[in-house]
């Protein structure tokens, strides 16, 4: 009889313990919108020719002197108009230039 009731006793207690809490269901969202609105449409592109750019002038070596020195030699240019002359030191070359242009 002591099992019995200690049978018992401990199958009310599993029952007791199984149970199934019913736990708060969250509120149910909407589905998502499908396509709420249509694609802005594009702007129409219209094609424009670029402004005519004005032919640069050429670009002339300014008169005057410029000196060269390294550790390749020295180097010497002068322009005067059209008159150019340009020498060059080194240890592996000498060279000189002169060109008039009348």
């Amino acid at each position: 009889m002591k099992k019995l009731i200690l049978m018992s006793g401990l199958a009310i207690v599993m029952m007791a313990s199984c149970k199934q809490k019913e736990e708060p269901v969250p509120p149910a969202t909407p589905p998502p919108v499908e396509d709420p609105a249509p694609p802005p449409t594009p702007r129409p592109v219209t094609q424009t020719p670029p402004p005519a750019v004005p032919p640069t002038p050429p670009v002339e070596d300014p008169d005057g002197t410029s000196v060269s020195v390294g550790s390749e030699g020295i180097s010497v240019k002068n322009k005067n108009g059209d008159a150019k002359n340009n020498v060059t030191i080194s240890r592996k070359k000498t060279e000189m230039e002169i060109k008039t242009d009348k």
